[in-house]
């Protein structure tokens, strides 16, 4: 029997004074993952709303003093800044080698995102789910720097594209031929419990349906984060994890006061990411406090995955800061449900 273990979060939206989620907030998820004896961390989107102006949460992440592997997929939050291009972005999303869609298995200049490697018995499978259509133009476009979404008219955002869903058939054959299991790794989601899915998740479902006919067990779990919200289910023998948000537990488009002067430590830092200083600042003087409300610590799991059809996430809880609860319509809980589950 051979056994994986990882520590996985999802949508840190990291900015300065933007959000509250810290630098600290990544030393702990990185240094949690150390003690847990993970074999490295997972991030599912949304990590960094702005990589160029982000050095410190760079050095943290993919320079992590631990030398922890760390590998990550875009969300549709990655090139919202200026001069954050998919050539700046992409390399970004890893410190370890990996296997990209592209003819000869490189970064090359970043337009393509997706990619895979392997550890051991498994294969995760790290997808991009920032395609569109434009009508207009007869194109699947990725979405552009300073964006933070489709560009505009374009149809069935939150798409693979066909050429990635090709490279996705083409690798699924591969991993089956090999005798491997897959974990694909998006943003928005393919399946299960969560609100909203791609519009490419049928397709996707098709192609792990028909690898898992020829050879039980090759797609066994997929991993989303993008809704902000908490959802463990199996369903075809597929575990799907719709992984909770790491601090923004609950953003609402109408900006509505809530946060009066209770402080963080607010950390600023200059331009080669070096700190300049710690001060007790009001949460509402961030950027997106009136419309964001916050889980109070960092929420974050780990997923152990063994090859005997066994794959467990550790639950975490942990309150809303400062007791302010949004009571939203929607399902918004600041926990990650734990669970042991059977492929």
């Amino acid at each position: 029997m051979e056994i994986i273990k990882f520590t996985l979060f999802a949508d840190f939206h990291y900015k300065k004074g933007m959000y509250i989620s810290p630098v600290s907030d990544m030393s702990e998820i990185i240094s949690s993952a150390v003690a847990s004896g993970s074999d490295f961390v997972l991030h599912a989107g949304d990590m960094c709303n702005d990589y160029k102006g982000s050095p410190e949460l760079i050095s943290a992440y993919l320079g992590n003093p631990e030398g922890m592997a760390v590998y990550g997929v875009y969300g549709n939050h990655e090139l919202e800044s200026t001069d954050n291009s998919m050539n700046r972005v992409t390399p970004l999303l890893t410190n370890r080698p990996v296997v990209f869609g592209t003819a000869d298995g490189e970064t090359g200049d970043g337009s393509v995102a997706y990619y895979y490697f392997d550890k051991g018995k498994f294969r995760f499978i790290c997808l991009d789910t920032n395609y569109s259509y434009s009508e207009e133009r007869g194109v699947w476009e990725h979405n552009t720097e300073r964006s933070y979404g489709a560009p505009k008219g374009n149809l069935y955002p939150d798409s693979l594209g066909p050429e990635q869903l090709e490279w996705l058939h083409l690798v699924l054959d591969a991993t089956r031929a090999e005798k491997k299991h897959a974990i694909l790794v998006s943003h928005a989601a393919f399946g299960g419990d969560a609100p909203k899915l791609s519009p490419d998740a049928s397709s996707v479902r098709r192609l792990i349906a028909l690898v898992n006919k020829e050879a039980p067990r090759t797609v066994i779990m997929a991993i989303n984060g993008h809704y902000h919200t908490n959802h463990l289910t199996v369903s075809d023998g597929v575990v799907y994890l719709d992984t909770n948000t790491t601090r923004n537990g609950y953003w609402s488009s109408k900006a509505v006061p809530h946060y009066n002067d209770e402080c963080f430590t607010f950390v600023d830092y200059d331009a080669e990411g070096t700190e300049l200083s710690r001060i007790e600042r009001p949460v509402n003087k961030l950027r997106m406090s009136a419309n964001t409300w916050y889980f109070a610590s960092p929420l974050y799991t780990v997923v152990t995955i063994s090859t005997d059809g066994v794959i467990a996430v550790d639950g975490m809880e942990v309150g809303w800061l400062f007791g302010v609860d949004p009571n939203p319509d929607f399902f918004a809980d600041p926990r990650i449900t734990g669970g042991v589950l059977n492929f």
